[in-house]
């Protein structure tokens, strides 16, 4: 991952730097909260590990930046001694967790562990990408030579494509097609995914091809081509497309708004085993959840089982006891389902 670690104590933060690159991660330092807003702004994280208390702007300021500039970027607060409220009120405003100095290693990486979990469910929760993370998806696609693209007249290949395709009034073999060559595209396109693994492909203005075959080719072209990267590990990235045919595809692809909300939440590692272990025990104390130790402090749980109740999957019940919702318990059977799939492999980027 490419971990952002703001904290002005220089020791701290180097010392925390190189853990993490000795993981295998790629780290970038910010000695202030200003230095970490300039960061944001210009670059896209997997993760940042972000101090409280910074001169300059505050963790919190950063964090609250972020939620705007970066959605996607997993925030994880780092506190010092009587800033555990404050990191419970950082989780409310966004963060996924709170780590506090001094940091056990172990600790740490299981942190960064549950971040990576959190965001392999939401790929196959079906959240939307955001598009840094689409970014980084075409980025990863170039530099291993895999990433193909679909293009129409009025779009432009991304940066990095080995292959370009053009969709084109006039014919230019082999790599133009006319938007009637349909079959002749979809030849070329499987040629490229059958020789790469996980194979990306960009697909910008298909304007000339719906034109052509209409909406609902459409949508069975790119749920053919979504299937295809799929079984590949790979990826379907439309940009640019017809506001229709992006409406449709989504509505094909995302669930009801409020069931989308419970996935989220569930995204969560910690929330999903909470869940699961209501589910599977019933009714049970918050004294009986603490047990099982699916975090590290009583301060986290109270804040996951606040979130939890909050988006509508546990309730309190009889004497206290914690219990499965009947919205929690359909959210719980979609992702129960979906936990033997691939993730889906269809991005829409919105620019």
């Amino acid at each position: 991952m490419k971990i952002l670690v703001a904290d002005d104590d220089a020791v701290l933060r180097n010392e925390l730097a190189g853990l993490l690159r000795e993981d295998g991660h790629d780290v970038v330092g910010a000695s202030d909260g200003g230095e970490a807003l300039c960061l944001v702004e210009r670059e896209s994280f997997d993760a940042a590990l972000l101090d409280l208390r910074m001169p300059k702007a505050s963790g919190l300021q950063v964090l609250h930046r972020l939620r705007v500039a970066r959605p996607e970027t997993a925030v994880v607060v780092i506190t010092g001694q009587g800033t555990i409220d404050a990191a419970v009120e950082a989780m409310k405003a966004g963060a996924v967790d709170f780590v506090e100095k001094p940091y056990e290693v172990d600790a740490l990486r299981r942190t960064l562990q549950t971040v990576q979990e959190e965001q392999r469910a939401r790929t196959l929760l079906g959240v939307p990408a955001a598009e840094g993370a689409i970014a980084r998806v075409l980025s990863d696609a170039a530099t291993r030579k895999v990433l193909l693209a679909v293009v129409g007249p009025r779009a432009q290949p991304p940066t990095g494509a080995t292959l370009v395709l053009r969709i084109d009034e006039e014919v230019h073999p082999p790599n133009v097609f006319a938007a009637n060559q349909l079959s002749q595209l979809d030849a070329a396109i499987e040629a490229h995914i059958r020789r790469v693994e996980r194979p990306v492909v960009y697909a910008a203005d298909l304007s000339l091809l719906q034109a052509v075959h209409g909406l609902e080719d459409m949508k069975a072209w790119v749920r053919h081509m979504n299937g295809r990267c799929g079984a590949k590990g790979g990826a379907l990235i439309l940009a640019s497309v017809d506001r229709e045919l992006a409406e449709q595809v989504e509505k094909d692809s995302v669930p009801s708004e409020g069931l989308q909300a419970m996935l989220e939440s569930l995204a969560n590692p910690i929330r999903r085993a909470v869940v699961a272990y209501v589910v599977a025990s019933g009714p049970v104390a918050y004294s009986g959840i603490l047990k099982k130790n699916f975090v590290d402090s009583s301060s986290k749980l109270s804040f996951h089982l606040q979130k939890l109740q909050s988006d509508g999957l546990l309730a309190k019940g009889d004497a206290g006891r914690y219990v499965v919702t009947e919205a929690g318990q359909r959210a719980w059977q979609v992702v129960r389902a979906l936990s033997d799939r691939k993730p889906p492999s269809l991005l829409i980027s919105k620019s």
